[in-house]
């Protein structure tokens, strides 16, 4: 990696480069390379992306120039040295000096180099020059609770969860996103450095993980395996919509229709199912007012970092095998939260449709297995 300070701010001026690509301090002299690579998959018109159109492309740079000279921000062209190339742009940002903290962001690379090993390379060069050269105590990250992809990819960094901004700043169609905030201790750096270096050694596995193929059951929750499914983590979209595992495992065990599963990826935990069974006990259905012939879905969730593998679908189709296997059920039931984000283009491939009714502020959908 090589570096050069010459700038009285910190973090100090820097180019930092490796493998083929170089950060080096953002100027006005790169306005034509941000056009060329906002083009490259036209990223402007992403919901959740920084990357200026084509006619604010000027203003961009200017504004990065000034919030380096607040202090604040300290933005990087990201070059591709090979082809002598911009390709994109990253940055540190909410600089706090006193305490030694920066936060990576303001990140986007041009199409054609997206899922490629360019990400994990800045962000190893970023992350290690501010612990092992800036000494700084932690790292942040910031992402859309909407951008489900940027939350994954700060995780695998090693960046751990640190809470959530509701209602925290304005995005480009009109809307308000909440804030899904990371972090990454000093301490925490040696381990993350060695899993993002394997990563690039091994093309981008750091190790064995789940995928599609992972054959999927429901299980007891037992004493071994209670711990994983309570500190499961839904997603910011998905802790406005559902109970905490620990808080549905309660109401579980207080409710004699109630039936309740970990959900397992091989033998690895990776969600939670409950179901509303009115069989278990007819009187107190009865009692309740509660349909007789309906399977109702009380709680789903997939672990954040598992979603997008398909494993969800399963589950819904052995809910449906179960019920239909149940004398006297002809529908499944669910319903979800009028919100957005909420799960309705997940539950309309299932073959759920809406009832018209809304209790609580949740939508009602029914599939009927006649």
């Amino acid at each position: 990696m090589n570096t050069s300070a010459t700038s009285a701010h910190w973090p100090p001026e820097i180019t930092l480069e490796r493998d083929g690509i170089r950060l080096e301090p953002l100027a006005l002299t790169h306005e034509a390379g941000i056009a060329l690579a906002a083009a490259d998959g036209e990223l402007w018109s992403l919901r959740f992306t920084s990357v200026p159109e084509p006619q604010e492309t000027g203003a961009y740079i200017e504004a990065a120039l000034t919030q380096r000279a607040e202090g604040i921000r300290f933005a990087f062209a990201v070059m591709d040295i090979v082809r002598d190339k911009f390709i994109g742009s990253t940055s540190y940002h909410d600089i706090v000096p006193a305490i030694k903290r920066v936060e990576i962001g303001w990140t986007w690379y041009a199409k054609s180099y997206q899922r490629s090993k360019v990400n994990t390379l800045c962000k190893l060069m970023l992350m290690q020059h501010a612990f092992e050269t800036l000494g700084c105590d932690v790292v942040g990250w910031r992402a859309s609770h909407m951008n489900f992809a940027s939350q994954r990819a700060i995780e695998r960094l090693g960046a751990k969860r640190d809470g959530v901004l509701r209602h925290h700043a304005p995005i480009r169609d009109g809307k308000v996103r909440d804030t899904v905030m990371y972090s990454m201790l000093a301490a925490e750096w040696p381990a993350a450095k060695a899993k993002l270096e394997a990563r690039l050694t091994q093309g981008g596995a750091t190790g064995a993980t789940l995928t599609r193929d992972a054959k999927i059951t429901l299980a007891e929750i037992t004493k071994d395996n209670v711990n994983q499914i309570v500190r499961m983590n839904p997603g910011a979209v998905g802790e406005r919509m559902v109970a905490t595992n620990g808080i549905s495992i309660a109401q579980g065990v207080y409710n004699k229709n109630a039936w309740f599963r970990a959900v397992m990826a091989n033998e690895t935990p990776v969600g939670f199912i409950m179901l509303f069974d009115p069989t278990l006990d007819p009187e107190a259905t009865k009692a309740q007012g509660d349909a007789l012939d309906s399977l109702n879905i009380w709680r789903l969730m997939i672990e954040f970092k598992h979603q997008g593998k398909g494993y969800g679908e399963q589950v819904i189709q052995r809910i449906i095998d179960r019920a239909k296997s149940m004398p006297g059920i002809n529908t499944v039931s669910l319903s979800y939260v009028l919100r957005d984000g909420n799960a309705k283009p997940f539950y309309d491939r299932m073959g759920f449709r809406e009832t018209g009714k809304v209790t609580d502020g949740e939508m009602e959908m029914v599939r009927d297995l006649r």
